[in-house]
């Protein structure tokens, strides 16, 4: 149920247009200063629907939206689903190739761009015959609603979510109303999100935590939604904007609250202390970042994990709101919660389910499972199980008492003469490295040893220091992961910031770096290297 008393609505239309009967002045949504109110959202993608209905766009189609965080965005998603077309947001900066490569396997009819990025959105389509025209948002203002529009099903599709490729190529996600509303139920009840919440995101729009999590869910509980730009040069504006608006919910990937640790040197004038909770997601989750966050501003059971996927529509599992953070027995694995309301999840091995505290591959079963792939029946075949499971690719155990822990990732786990090495765990010892901004540990084949080798790549905090600093830096990162976790590595690879690929969540890009250190494609960001003469 919702604050106002009704059943949970079964479509994103549905619960929008209940919005703006029932509460058509309180704010949908604050951003850049601006507020805008259910019944302005409303009206303005009424309005947007009529001018993608006079460019063409019909029942089914597919649509892209290449945007920033801004009311626009809002306005055309709605203005698509008013039409019963498919919305399918995209990462604004993707490559143009990466980019036509998705309009293509979208079957994308119609992109509606920001002004911003129109130039390489031009580019893109050039590489995509099936995309018929490129729409600007300033195109579609002031537009009348058309005259008759469809009615969505839960079983419709809503839209279809990239993943952000931290494994392969992104893959499209289609998930329909019913898959989209359900997750929004559970994890708000799993989060304790209510009306008198004040949620404060920079996540992007075009990714699954800043989409569903953050912008659609609050409008399900009425909570109070403030929007900020993605690409904060400076994490302290995140934090100002907590204190300002009193806000008692966030969320981040680890990598956010340690570059607040790191870079917020001052924490004078900052309050933090209405948070209820923050919520971290998308990469391992550190113990020590969360002590660092906690520690530093002054909190205390606030910065709670939590898993999911695209492919479950966003989320599996949530730890509880202000309870202290769980570790395993051997003080090593950090519990996401026990699995929300509704969702299942077991540990599988060759087939076989595992008992309590036997790592394996996780499987889920969830209200919140994809329709599959778009257009990539056999990809989907291989994550859908014939039973209904969804194989996650992740590794991970449940204890006793249910709660799930997670360990890495099949395919990112290095094997070094037999035996596994968890990425994370090495890079949680070299990220603790005086003079270390970044680092990704990744195993590289060898055909001479038979065997991975393991590489660590570490981006460098001064990119300008001498032969005989970087020199001292790599053996220190040498060290701390040979007495850390008992491997030396055989190679060590100081590089400028931001070298390592990442996605647009922000999760190391393991098997794309390994692949270009593999063909050498590498070189050009490597600063200092120790170890093998060749990669």
């Amino acid at each position: 149920m919702t604050e106002l008393g009704r059943a949970l609505p079964e479509t994103l239309v549905e619960l929008m247009s209940w919005r703006q009967r029932t509460t058509p002045d309180a704010t949908y949504f604050s951003v850049f200063g601006n507020d805008i109110s259910y019944g302005q959202f409303w009206r303005s993608s009424l309005g947007y629907a009529g001018g993608l209905a006079r460019a063409g766009v019909g029942q089914g189609d597919k649509v892209c939206l290449v945007f920033p965080t801004c009311a626009e965005f809002f306005y055309t998603f709605f203005g698509i689903l008013h039409l019963g077309a498919v919305p399918v947001p995209i990462y604004p900066t993707l490559g143009i190739d990466a980019m036509a490569n998705t309009f293509r396997n979208c079957d994308a009819r119609t992109v509606v761009c920001f002004d911003w990025f129109r130039e390489s959105v031009e580019a893109s389509r050039a590489g995509a015959a099936n995309v018929k025209s490129l729409l600007l948002a300033s195109d579609l203002e002031g537009g009348d609603a058309p005259p008759a529009l469809p009615t969505a099903r839960p079983e419709d599709v809503a839209f279809i979510q990239y993943t952000s490729g931290s494994t392969s190529h992104p893959r499209g996600v289609v998930l329909s109303h019913g898959n989209v509303l359900a997750t929004m139920g559970f994890m708000a009840e799993a989060a304790g999100i209510t009306a008198r919440d004040t949620v404060v995101s920079w996540l992007p729009l075009y990714h699954d935590m800043g989409l569903i999590g953050c912008a659609f869910t609050p409008p399900l509980v009425g909570a109070r939604l403030i929007l900020l730009p993605p690409d904060l040069r400076n994490p302290r504006e995140w934090l100002e904007t907590l204190t300002r608006e009193r806000a008692t919910f966030t969320v981040s990937p680890d990598f956010g609250y340690r570059n607040c640790v790191r870079n917020v040197k001052d924490a004078s004038g900052l309050d933090l202390s209405t948070l209820k909770m923050a919520l971290s997601g998308a990469e391992p989750v550190r113990p020590s970042t969360i002590r660092a966050f906690e520690e530093k501003f002054g909190l205390k059971n606030i910065l709670a994990p939590c898993y999911g996927l695209a492919e479950a529509t966003l989320a599996v599992a949530i730890w509880p709101r202000g309870e202290p953070i769980r570790l395993d027995p051997s003080g090593h694995y950090l519990s996401v919660g026990r699995p929300c309301t509704g969702v299942a999840v077991t540990i599988r091995e060759d087939d076989a389910d595992l008992p309590a505290g036997r790592e394996g591959e996780i499987l889920v079963k969830s209200p919140g499972l994809m329709q599959g792939y778009y257009n990539s029946p056999d990809l989907t075949r291989e994550v859908l199980t014939p039973d209904g499971w969804l194989r996650t690719g992740d590794l991970g155990f449940l204890d006793a008492q249910g709660y799930l822990y997670i360990t890495g990732r099949i395919k990112d786990v290095i094997i070094v003469g037999g035996e596994n090495i968890g990425p994370a765990d090495v890079e949680e010892l070299v990220d603790e490295v005086a003079g270390v901004r970044y680092s990704a540990a990744v195993g590289i084949d060898s055909e001479r040893l038979g065997t991975q080798r393991l590489y660590v790549v570490a981006e460098v905090r001064d990119a300008d220091a001498d032969h005989e600093r970087f020199s001292h830096l790599a053996r220190d990162i040498v060290q701390r992961v040979r007495l850390g976790r008992g491997h030396r590595p055989a190679r060590v690879l100081l590089v400028k910031p931001q070298a390592i690929p990442k996605t647009s969540s922000g999760k190391i890009q393991r098997s794309r770096l390994a692949q270009m250190i593999a063909a050498g494609e590498f070189r050009d960001q490597v600063l200092h290297a120790t170890g093998l003469h060749r990669e």
